[in-house]
């Protein structure tokens, strides 16, 4: 069950929603209100063409010149703009190329949010040496439901896999998708049984994960996560509730992260 997948490019029902976007955007971006600085309402207005689909993430943007045109406005409005979207990660910027919308595509950006680490080489746990349990669509119930912020018994997607440490499992995933944002995905998922969960929700659906919150707490280990694991009855555990956020504030995921303390921890630095 290891190895990359092929993402398909096919997104006619995000290409719709873009394009309901991009109308009502182009519509309402007439009207600037007139408290925020102007370099604020060329953000909002650059991250809305975003959102609609205009450039997708690892896409080059036009040039500060080719927007200061294009807006009637100073280079230096431009680029201040673009400044702040770099410091929040919306963009990144490379000298002598350009600047690009974010992508979890490359070392980088596909490790970006990756903070369990092997105690012995204090390399990353990669994606790719995962197995996928199962992929489903299930119920929210009353928690999932406030997590991903859908409706009580509104359709959601669950997939389970191991993360392996050579050919010993020490992260088990138990990951929750919001099905209105990611149609079919369990379809898909178990077919493409994709390595990095961020890069695949680009290549889909052309969401764009740039924010997670994290909550740590220890327990003792389940009997069904012992098995999985290979642990000990009630060997104590590091879980970790994730939650990530799209481009557009939307809450795409809901991960609950679990594993011993053995063989790998967790770590996080502060950008």
């Amino acid at each position: 069950m290891k190895g990359k997948a092929s993402y398909s490019s096919s997104l006619s029902d995000y290409e719709k929603k873009a394009n309901e976007i991009k109308a009502s955007t182009t519509a309402s971006t007439s009207k600037r209100p007139v408290a925020l600085p102007l370099y604020l309402q060329v953000k909002g207005h650059l991250i809305r063409r975003v959102l609609s689909g205009e450039w997708r993430p690892g896409e080059l943007l036009p040039s500060e010149m080719k927007l200061a045109e294009e807006y009637g406005l100073s280079q230096g409005t431009v680029r201040k703009a673009i400044e702040e979207m770099a410091v929040e990660g919306l963009v990144s910027r490379h000298p002598g190329r350009g600047t690009f919308v974010t992508s979890h595509r490359g070392d980088y950006q596909t490790t970006r949010f990756r903070r369990f680490y092997s105690n012995k080489t204090g390399k990353r746990i990669a994606g790719k040496d995962s197995q996928y349990i199962s992929c489903e669509k299930i119920k929210a119930d009353e928690q999932l439901s406030k997590q991903l912020q859908v409706k009580t018994g509104a359709d959601i997607v669950k997939f389970v896999r191991i993360r392996y440490l050579g050919n010993h499992p020490v992260l088990l995933e138990t990951i929750y998708l919001n099905s209105e944002i990611c149609p079919s995905a369990e379809v898909i998922f178990e077919q493409k049984k994709p390595d990095s969960i961020y890069f695949a929700l680009e290549q889909m659906f052309n969401i764009l994960v740039v924010k997670v919150g994290e909550r740590l707490r220890a327990r003792a280990a389940r009997p069904d996560e012992s098995e999985l694991l290979a642990l000990a009855s009630n060997t104590p555990l590091l879980e970790v509730t994730r939650l990530a956020y799209s481009l557009g504030g939307e809450c795409v995921e809901c991960r609950v992260s679990v594993c011993g303390g053995d063989d790998i921890h967790y770590w996080n630095q502060a950008e």
